[in-house]
């Protein structure tokens, strides 16, 4: 990277590129070309895509701009990093990083992921910063308050609890938040959420919470409450402005990972991608189970059942997700008749979606 002075302006070199009040200068076919970086939407290394994409073994900054545009330009690896930084100087709302839905490091928060740069079957990839997963918003520290806020410009926040799970939990309100309450599941259906406390149903060892917990995933998919309350969770991503939404439930794993599953299933993201992000819950919630392990062992002796109970409560299982594929695909024929049928994605608006989330 090179500095100097140009016309009482400073103007940053980095590779064959430069940045001059406000604006990426750069020469393509013997044109000078002019990109405000105002216009960028997300900015990254060539070496954190997948492995397999880099052939050229040399480092490069990709830039997506918001008509979709997107430019590589060759550069070390300390000026990629530069650039970075003085763009995110420039342009504050820039997506910056290559997340592969993977968990924000919050320091309050055990399951929240980006679901950026996740990979549609048509070449496109799910835009940072957009759509954010995770679990309650219960008690946040103030640094995360200050990253969801500054970093992912959050927006909208939507809450698929119920409301007693919201009375005993609250979301921390964030200034400038809009907040939604679509509980996905009702009281009743829930159950555990109604009468006890949800510890009093894992220590019960008359209740088997994967059982459970596999009969909820088919209630999430065919019981007529919870799918209207799903098809209204795409309408609020239709209607998004610019700015990240955030979905959660209470652990953001079942009523949350169903949820991703039928919005990555509408965006054309590959099964197999779908399934490894809805196994991720198993790493990050890994913790949390085994503190509860630990908080009941000094209160009690923990029985098989009960550890068994926390497990399930803790994690996810490929057999829940095999089974809501095997149930729509048999009532339904494909998902994707399953989305236009009830989550009301005509082939028209499901081209809007992609449009809004995928570049």
């Amino acid at each position: 990277m090179m500095k100097k002075r140009k016309m009482g302006e400073m103007t940053m070199k980095y590779g064959k590129i430069r940045i001059e009040d406000g604006n990426l200068i750069f020469t393509k076919r013997v044109k000078t070309n002019t990109l405000p970086c105002s216009e960028i939407l997300w900015a990254y290394r060539r070496k954190e895509e997948p492995t397999g994409k880099n052939t050229g073994g040399g480092h490069a900054l990709c830039l997506v701009t918001r008509l979709r545009k997107k430019y590589k330009f060759e550069m070390t690896l300390e000026e990629a990093a530069s650039c970075l930084r003085e763009l995110q100087r420039l342009n504050p709302r820039i997506a910056v990083g290559y997340p592969k839905g993977a968990r924000i490091a919050f320091q309050s928060l055990a399951n929240t992921r980006d679901l950026g740069a996740l990979k549609a079957t048509d070449g496109r990839v799910i835009l940072p910063h957009r759509l954010l997963r995770s679990g309650d918003l219960y008690h946040l520290s103030n640094e995360d308050q200050r990253v969801l806020l500054e970093e992912y410009h959050l927006t909208k926040v939507i809450d698929f609890r119920t409301e007693k799970e919201q009375e005993r939990r609250p979301d921390t309100v964030l200034k400038g938040v809009t907040y939604v309450q679509n509980p996905i599941l009702d009281e009743e259906t829930m159950g555990i959420t109604r009468e006890r406390r949800l510890l009093d149903e894992v220590v019960d060892s008359k209740i088997d919470m994967g059982e459970f917990l596999e009969k909820v995933y088919q209630n999430l998919v065919l019981e007529p409450y919870a799918v209207d309350r799903y098809a209204k969770f795409f309408d609020e991503l239709l209607h998004q402005d610019d700015g990240a939404v955030l979905y959660h439930c209470s652990a953001g794993k079942d009523r949350v990972g169903i949820g991703t599953v039928l919005l990555l299933s509408a965006l054309g993201i590959p099964r197999p991608v779908i399934v490894e992000d809805y196994l991720r819950t198993n790493e990050y919630l890994e913790s949390e189970a085994e503190y509860l392990v630990r908080l009941l062992e000094t209160k009690m002796v923990v029985s098989p059942q009960t550890y068994s109970n926390i497990q399930a409560l803790y994690s996810v299982r490929k057999v829940y997700l095999e089974t809501v594929f095997q149930v729509i695909e048999q009532r339904f024929d494909s998902m994707e008749n399953y989305l236009r049928k009830k989550m009301y994605l005509s082939p028209r608006v499901l081209e809007q979606l992609r449009n809004r989330y995928l570049v």
